[in-house]
């Protein structure tokens, strides 16, 4: 009973059952026996880029490394994602139900896996649960929509930032760019020589840490943040 009473806990914590009542959740646990899996760190993926979405998949403990491999080769994102969170909701149904990035357990990590046949058979029939797909859904796309608006930028560090910004949306915290500087210079329309110079000021401003062939942004939104108070100044 202790034990379900901390899985309980465990559920009303994570996104999109947040609001469920207890009668429903223990009638999921007794159905859909929702018991988190334990995996340890380890450097070899748990998913891959392209991989069939075929469960909606909880991260219940612990910190993933997500990585996104651009279609043409010539570019690769990093960043992290901390329980609790959802993985890749977005990607369960569509076009092209395939995760976009592929992951790799940090920390030691539990994952909640629920088969996509059981949404319709169970989740989907709670309108607490369907309210908050729609919500977690809308601000997804809104963000995505939101980093790929066209705007006006005159200058290179503009065009830079607006790029950074569309490789991200929706993260937070740390992230890497892994590019060679040549075709970051392609992607913003400029110099090799310009682009390289602006990565060293915000290297040496603290912005960025600067390395062969990536970079590194320890704090993305105080990054995108000083975009914008440059522009008020």
């Amino acid at each position: 009973m202790q034990d379900l009473a901390k899985r309980y806990a465990l559920f009303t914590r994570l996104p999109l059952l947040q609001g469920i009542g207890s009668r429903e959740l223990l009638g999921w646990e007794e159905s859909l026996r929702l018991d988190p899996d334990e995996l340890p760190a380890s450097h070899l993926p748990i998913i891959r880029q392209g991989d069939p979405c075929s469960s909606l998949l909880f991260l219940t403990k612990g910190e993933l490394l997500r990585e996104h491999l651009s279609p043409d080769g010539t570019y690769a994102t990093r960043s992290r994602l901390k329980a609790p969170a959802v993985i890749e909701v977005d990607r369960l149904f569509g076009l092209t139900p395939v995760y976009e990035h592929t992951y790799q357990a940090q920390t030691d990590v539990a994952l909640l896996n629920i088969p996509k046949t059981m949404l319709g058979s169970h989740l989907m029939k709670s309108e607490v649960f369907r309210l908050n797909m729609l919500n977690m859904l809308s601000a997804i796309a809104q963000k995505r929509a939101a980093a790929l608006r066209p705007s006006r930028q005159d200058k290179a560090e503009e065009r830079l930032r607006h790029f950074i910004q569309t490789l991200f949306p929706g993260c937070e915290g740390k992230v890497e760019l892994i590019i060679h500087m040549k075709e970051l210079a392609r992607y913003i329309g400029e110099t090799r020589l310009t682009t390289s110079r602006l990565l060293n000021r915000w290297d040496e401003e603290g912005l960025i840490h600067l390395g062969r062939g990536h970079f590194i942004i320890s704090d993305l939104q105080a990054f995108l943040a000083a975009d914008n108070q440059d522009k008020q100044e």
